[in-house]
């Protein structure tokens, strides 16, 4: 394809499969404009190679979005790129948590609509919550986890043991935890604005600069070419189907 060079050389980096092959045969314009984008948010120095491959696996793995292929295809970027098989199972776990957010969302909303109705929400004796009370301490306690607190305690608990030891491990930095954070909260999968505002403000804390936050939120954008690696290749094997049918 030799009115594609962008496309070629982010094809031959390993940046895209053949997936899209097709499309840059069929609207190699379009491909190279995108292709713009890419070369635009990921070739370049801004942030490390690894981090960059890392984030475009936590928007594919995470379970709001589940995108095998491009999972397969970062992770082979990664391995290729020396990430350790720690460090990519670390962005798995770190995925797992956001479950959470189901009960930062609902919990609240529950509440109010208890009051609403006229109903008790009576707390739950605590009990020792040592997780909790390191997170509260480590000032990563979210607001909206307060309710969750109070009616069981002891569920949050296993939670957050679950997720706090990520950024206490040492696999990854936690300035990198914090950019996966922002990527997986502002995927076009997810769009949810409060944890991408509190770990954009956790990364600011931990001095991340504008610039990098900036790159992070521009390769979350280039998400949406999913639609064409998905649908070209589908739509190529119906037409080839149906030319043979005639």
């Amino acid at each position: 394809m030799s009115d594609t060079p962008n496309y070629n050389a982010l094809r031959a980096a390993g940046l895209f499969d053949e997936s899209l092959d097709r499309m840059a045969e069929w609207d190699g314009p379009w491909t190279e404009r995108f292709m713009a984008l890419v070369e635009d948010s990921q070739v370049n120095d801004i942030l490390d190679p690894k981090l960059v491959a890392l984030i475009r696996l936590n928007i594919d793995v995470t379970a709001t979005h589940l995108y095998a292929p491009g999972v397969r295809r970062h992770v082979r970027d990664a391995l290729r790129l020396g990430v350790t098989r720690a460090e990519i199972l670390e962005v798995f776990k770190l995925a797992s948590v956001v479950g959470i957010h189901a009960c930062a969302l609902g919990v609240p909303i529950l509440a109010e609509e208890l009051a609403n109705a006229g109903i008790d929400d009576e707390p739950v004796a605590a009990g020792a919550t040592p997780v909790c009370d390191a997170v509260r301490a480590n000032g990563m306690f979210n607001p909206l986890w307060e309710t969750l607190y109070k009616w069981d305690p002891a569920y949050l608990e296993k939670f957050l043991g679950m997720g706090f030891g990520l950024w206490k491990d040492g696999i990854l930095p936690p300035l990198w935890i914090e950019f996966l954070c922002i990527a997986g909260d502002a995927a076009i999968t997810h769009l949810y604005g409060h944890g991408t505002r509190r770990h954009i403000q956790a990364a600011l804390q931990l001095g991340a600069t504008r610039e990098q936050v900036l790159e992070v939120l521009k390769i979350v954008s280039l998400q949406g070419i999913e639609a064409c690696e998905l649908g070209v290749p589908m739509l190529d094997e119906e037409l080839r189907a149906l030319s043979a049918a005639q």
